[in-house]
């Protein structure tokens, strides 16, 4: 029994996880093929999409982050949209958290002070104003709540990743009143589409024929 996982998400990970413990090996030649990739790698997904045409295929991408009462949300439809938002905001400090591929049109904003956040470090040029700030999640609300504090960060610049990992400083920005420009996900793929682990868990099963359900004694 072989299944393909594409991707380096936590969805991947995790699903690779359930798998090894069903001693289901993972083999990127495998004709059964899971593609968790981030849902924002547009470039990867399309093109694992695209490899794995003639073979039993699904995606497994996490729902995005839907506003709830208290989100002070301003949506735009790519990260040069969300710059001039940004630029035309009134605030003085930011944290951007949108990954290192769209940094180019905030690091035109020479009057707005960037926090940037990113996990890996040497990073690409440094904003004209800002520092950036490396290290790897998932942080806690209160670990958020005070970086904005502490940082004087009065708006929050990110890409509607979805999921629990990076929900915590999207709460914390709504606990402390403050705006969030939010990147609005790509087009979805037209390609059969799971949302959660135990979606992508249970498809595999079915395409191998094992039985997930516990036994009774």
């Amino acid at each position: 029994m072989k299944v393909a996982v594409v991707g380096g998400s936590r969805e991947a990970d995790l699903l690779i996880k359930a798998l090894e413990r069903l001693n289901v090996k993972i083999e990127s030649t495998a004709d059964i093929v899971v593609i968790a990739a981030h849902p924002f790698d547009t470039d990867l997904i399309d093109c694992a999409i695209l490899s794995a045409k003639n073979k039993t295929h699904v995606l497994l991408q996490r729902d995005k982050w839907r506003p709830e009462f208290g989100d002070n949300w301003l949506v735009a439809k790519n990260a040069e949209g969300a710059a001039a938002i940004l630029a035309t905001s009134g605030a003085t400090k930011a944290l951007l958290a949108v990954g290192n591929s769209r940094l180019t049109p905030f690091y035109r904003l020479a009057n707005i002070e960037l926090a940037v956040r990113s996990r890996n470090a040497p990073h690409p040029p440094t904003p004209p104003k800002g520092e950036i700030a490396t290290g790897r999640g998932p942080f806690d609300l209160a670990f958020e709540t005070e970086n904005f504090r502490a940082n004087q960060i009065d708006i929050l610049v990110a890409h509607n990743a979805g999921g629990s990992g990076g929900w915590p400083k999207m709460a914390a920005a709504r606990d402390l009143g403050l705006p969030v420009i939010l990147i609005d996900r790509p087009t979805p793929p037209d390609t059969p589409t799971v949302t959660s682990v135990d979606d992508a868990l249970n498809w595999v099963a079915r395409q191998l024929g094992l039985d997930l359900m516990p036994r009774k004694a």
